[in-house]
Parts: structure tokens; C-alpha cells; sequence
């Protein structure tokens, strides 16, 4: 998985998250996801890849229930 991070406003950032499958398809799925970033309380790195990680296995996890349903 690779996060690439952009600032997006004062207190946003666009986090574009890749994931390269490891098997012998060899897919890849890019999500970009905002992260809240405010202004006046930043998070450090880690902080906001970690919670780009989050919103990004959330939009995974639904977006695979909605091919198996």
C-alpha cells in the first residue's frame, strides 16, 4: 500500500491511497479519500496516514459487501 499526501484547504488534505495486489493478477485499486487536517490542531504524518488507512478499508469493506450482496 502507498499514500500519497496532498494539501487539499486549510484544514483538509487529499490522501490518494494505492493498493497493488500481490498475487498473479497483479490488479491495483487507487482510492482518494480527504482527511480532516484542521488548521488550528494539525496531526502529524502518521496521524493522518493512519487515518487515511481507515476511511480507505471502510470504503473497501463496503464496496466488497456490495459485490457479494
Amino acid at each position: 500500500m502507498n499514500i500519497e499526501m496532498a494539501p487539499l484547504d486549510e484544514d483538509h488534505v487529499r490522501a490518494k491511497i494505492t493498493w497493488s495486489e500481490q498475487d498473479v493478477g497483479g490488479g491495483k485499486l487507487v482510492v482518494e479519500v480527504t482527511v480532516k487536517n484542521m488548521k488550528t490542531r494539525p496531526k502529524t504524518d502518521d496521524q493522518l496516514r493512519s487515518d487515511a488507512r481507515a476511511l480507505a478499508v471502510r470504503f473497501a469493506r463496503a464496496f466488497a459487501d456490495t459485490i457479494e450482496n
